[in-house]
């Protein structure tokens, strides 16, 4: 089925209104049975090609007798799989450890350094795992741990400070939650002790979901978790509900940092701080943002933890400072993107190329939803967004002028695959798991190595595979090259053509100016021809129009 004439309707699908579904018509099928099968079998096609965030197609039995057939195969093929079924890994000795190490492209160092786990199942004999928090595990079908949860769970449960790099979609959030909520529930404290753990994410998206996964996780316990937003701050701020209850608080700095200020959260018993995204929560727009938060973190026994798919030297040096003899995990390179992800570099020559590249996308067949697109500005996602929808996309746009809840109710759609073309800014480059994305396209070279990283990222989660294709002209000769790096070290560098590969090295002082300039670029039209040529005539006509009853005034 031709993609593009599923994709140019611009509409969601809908069975109840299948009779408007079809190749673009909006008549009612009045031609029986046979036109009937046909726009079912229409449908199904349809269904298959856009069912995004599903990995099965379950068909429902038509008779009792193929029930019974399909259910004993079932049956069978289940206890074969039983039959078949390998137990737990589990690791015991520093040489297990390094075999798992090497295969994982895992590179732990610091003193004392614990053997990871081979499996959920390993926690219950090394730590006492809470066996409601492991069924809520295997019920959200998390079955086998990733290489930063078989590192990071034993290390953060031995009592030891942390700093995690690893790919985007490689689990790091459930990597810091299971650990949290074991030593939160190990120790008994009196009611409205007050907060012990707390997790700082730098957008409100990303600690929506922590939050959400956290509450998944803690099914069945007495915990009480929050996520600090802005109407609890308010019910907070006002005394209607006391920030002591809670066990666990989730929240974006600067919100929490205003309560801190006014007495109404105290930070001195947090005994674990997890800090997500940490390169970009030590950036400039945040750093002293987070170390306000550190300041009031006054715990003796304060267990920090750092995550992120990138960590900058810098950023390390800076941890380093504020941890206590840490561990430092790295899965893959520091600044390399998930071997899943297929990179892409393509040259527009200026503006008006990279609307030609997406709609040639489109037209071969490249261009398979859903699929995020991200812009350098508001501006320019704004002007993208109204020029697909004129394109007829089935596309809406985020940034920092939607509200939160705005903002929600688009991740929602998109999710669900009600929109499948998703335009923003640098708002969603980091933590949203999308697992079902297809491609990101950069349609502005991101500024950074680290921005590119968590870009792409939004694709190829949970071992899927995705593309990434970054458009670039000649403006951009100076900011693809840490691009360039990243796709060599992920192993993309074969798709580089030879002009490329000889780029020379960026000076500091260029990679800094990259960093904190955008580049100026040409306006995305937003108008098509036809409409300017036509405002163009009707503007010269009342020019001319003027003139004439000038004209004829004067004489």
């Amino acid at each position: 089925m031709d993609i593009f004439r599923v994709l140019s309707r611009g509409t969601s699908l809908n069975k109840a209104k299948a009779s408007g579904a079809g190749y673009g018509s909006s008549k009612p099928n009045n031609a029986g049975s046979n036109s009937s099968r046909k726009q079912e079998s229409v449908m199904q096609e349809i269904e298959k090609e856009t069912d995004f965030f599903r990995t099965k197609h379950h068909r429902k039995p038509e008779h009792s007798m193929v029930v019974g057939k399909e259910s004993r195969e079932e049956k069978e093929e289940e206890e074969e799989v039983l039959a078949e079924e390998v137990p737990p890994l589990t690791l015991e000795s520093g040489e297990d450890a390094r075999k798992f190490r090497n295969s994982h492209k895992s590179k732990v160092s610091g003193d004392d350094i614990p053997i990871p786990i081979g499996s959920f199942q390993d926690m219950i004999g090394r730590f006492q795992i809470d066996k409601q928090v492991l069924s809520n595990l295997i019920d959200a079908e998390f079955v086998e741990p990733t290489p930063i949860q078989c590192e990071g769970i034993p290390i953060t449960l031995a009592g030891r400070d942390l700093i995690a790099c690893a790919p985007t979609g490689s689990g790091k959030t459930l990597a810091f939650l299971i650990p949290l909520i074991q030593e939160i529930l190990h120790k008994q404290v009196s009611k409205n002790y007050g907060i012990r753990g707390l997790i700082i994410s730098p957008t409100n998206e990303l600690a929506v979901q922590s939050f959400q996964q956290l509450e998944t996780l803690i099914k069945g316990k007495k915990l009480n978790i929050a996520i600090l937003s802005k109407q609890l701050a308010n019910k907070i701020n006002n005394d209607i509900i006391k920030s002591s209850k809670y066990d666990i608080i989730v929240s974006t700095p600067l919100r929490l940092i205003e309560l801190v200020k006014a007495d109404k959260i105290n930070l001195s018993k947090v005994e674990h701080l997890v800090i997500d995204e940490a390169d970009k929560l030590f950036d400039h727009g945040f750093s002293e943002q987070t170390d306000e938060i550190l300041t009031h973190c006054t715990n003796s026994k304060l267990q920090k933890s750092m995550f992120s798919a990138t960590i900058p030297s810098g950023v390390e040096e800076m941890a380093h400072s504020i941890m206590k003899d840490p561990i430092r995990v790295i899965i893959g390179h520091k600044e390399a993107a998930s071997s899943t992800i297929d990179q892409k570099l393509v040259f527009t020559g200026n503006e008006e190329g990279k609307l030609l590249a997406i709609r040639q996308m489109i037209q071969n067949g490249e261009f398979k939803p859903p699929i995020i697109i991200f812009l350098q500005s508001i501006t320019r996602a704004k002007a993208l967004f109204h020029e697909l929808v004129y394109d007829k996309l089935n596309v809406d746009v985020i940034h920092a002028e939607r509200t939160p809840k705005q903002r929600d109710e688009v991740i929602k759609r998109f999710k669900n695959g009600d929109i499948w073309v998703l335009i923003t800014t640098d708002v969603l480059a980091r933590g949203v798991d999308f697992k079902g994305v297809n491609m990101v396209i950069n349609y502005d070279v991101p500024q950074s190595a680290q921005t590119y990283v968590h870009r792409i990222g939004r694709t190829g989660r949970g071992q899927r595979s995705g593309k990434a294709v970054t458009f670039f002209t000649k403006e951009d000769d100076k900011a693809v090259k840490p691009i360039i790096n990243v796709m060599k070290q992920s192993g993309c560098g074969a798709s580089l053509s030879d002009w490329m590969e000889d780029l020379g090295k960026l000076s500091k002082r260029e990679k800094k100016s990259i960093k904190t300039h955008e580049i100026e670029r040409k306006k995305i039209s937003t108008v098509p021809k036809v409409v300017k040529q036509k405002r163009k005539q009707k503007s010269d006509m009342i020019e001319a129009s003027k003139r004439r009853k000038h004209e004829a005034s004067s004489t």
